[in-house]
């Protein structure tokens, strides 16, 4: 196998560790953890709180990760005596894991977006002329950009509530680092910027350089790392981590 011997350092959550695993493990690959990120529960403000409980007076909720379905229906169960979504609300994902936790919950999504960002599911929504004039809730993480609100906002009422927070997972193993710093390691994977910013302040910045080799789950993520002076051998064009994995091993085709 292509991959066989190869050692990569992971910066996924630990929660999310064993995905990676999955995927690269069985290719022969050593995965060896460096989480940088972790997604808690926000905290319940009086707006989020006075937002969910007129949930009813939405036409659209738009998710753009798993992370948003789960958080959502936690605060969702704690705020109402709802069993879930009402049914004549229509609900909108991005990507299939965000559709499948959506089904753990119960519900289909009554739209899919073809691609892997919230920005290409916002366009696709409104080039079908879907949100014209609606009332849309949109679920985020504390570190979503504002980009799909803005957009949606010049033909629809968009209201964004934070239902989860990214924070810097505290490190104690340095195994990563020494690897690092002696060069016993083939690749860092990089799946969010906030991940490249959190691995950037722990490592340091000596070793923040384009010599590092590294692979980014999707553009944003590049971009991310291109502003720490970093260099992405390998870009997925699918921001998955099966997109990922398939990416990485056609790089090592082409260099062999």
């Amino acid at each position: 196998m292509i991959l066989r011997g190869k050692v990569f350092i992971s910066t996924v959550s630990i929660h999310k560790s064993v995905e990676i695993r999955n995927i690269f493990e069985p290719l022969g690959v050593t995965v060896v953890d460096f989480p940088m990120t972790e997604c808690i529960a926000s905290d319940q403000t009086p707006a989020i709180q006075n937002t969910i409980s007129q949930i009813e007076k939405f036409h659209w909720i738009i998710f753009t990760s798993a992370n948003g379905v789960k958080h959502f229906h936690r605060l969702l169960s704690e705020t109402t005596n709802l069993p879930g979504i009402p049914s004549e609300i229509k609900i909108a994902v991005v990507g299939t894991k965000t559709a499948l936790e959506l089904k753990k919950n119960g519900i289909i999504a009554d739209y899919s977006g073809l691609g892997n960002t919230a920005e290409n599911l916002v366009k696709e929504l409104i080039e079908k002329k879907l949100l014209q004039g609606c009332n849309i809730l949109l679920p985020l993480g504390n570190l979503a950009p504002d980009s799909a609100q803005l957009q949606l906002s010049k033909i629809a009422n968009v209201t964004r509530i934070d239902v989860y927070k990214t924070v810097k997972t505290v490190v104690s193993d340095n195994e990563s680092v020494e690897r690092i710093k002696n060069n016993h390691y083939d690749l860092v994977l990089f799946t969010s910027p906030s991940g490249v910013m959190n691995f950037a302040d722990t490592v340091g910045t000596e070793y923040i350089n384009p010599e590092l080799r590294v692979a980014s789950i999707g553009k944003v993520t590049t971009r991310a790392a291109e502003k720490y002076g970093l260099r992405c051998m390998i870009t997925a064009e699918t921001s998955t981590y099966e997109g990922l994995a398939n990416e990485i091993i056609n790089y090592y085709k082409l260099k062999n």
